[in-house]
């Protein structure tokens, strides 16, 4: 198990936000909180993640595997996993695979 104690939690419904634009504007917040606090721990709860379209989903997965930080912890919540974007799932599922080797 991983422990994170986080500096701050964002809070995002997808049902809210669940275009491209929105997923950007959460990305351009994560950022921000990052370069507010130095070394700050950020969790990024993602409500009802089955919600973003394809193209958000996709600027989501691009941050998360092509971002070097460790400080941001991303929680998808959702009730239809089917609905996650494929390569984000396989990525996250494969991400905690090799964690757990």
């Amino acid at each position: 198990m991983t422990s994170f104690l986080c500096d701050r939690v964002i809070d995002f419904d997808a049902a809210r936000g669940y275009e491209a634009e929105d997923v950007k504007q959460l990305i351009n917040q994560v950022q921000t909180s990052l370069s507010e606090i130095e070394n700050s721990k950020i969790l990024v709860l993602l409500r009802n993640a089955h919600y973003l379209t394809t193209k958000a989903f996709a600027v989501l997965y691009n941050y998360i595997r092509e971002s070097s930080t460790t400080n941001v912890v991303f929680v998808l919540i959702s009730t239809d996993k089917s609905k996650i974007f494929p390569p984000l799932l396989d990525y996250v599922q494969n991400d905690i695979s090799l964690r757990a080797a």
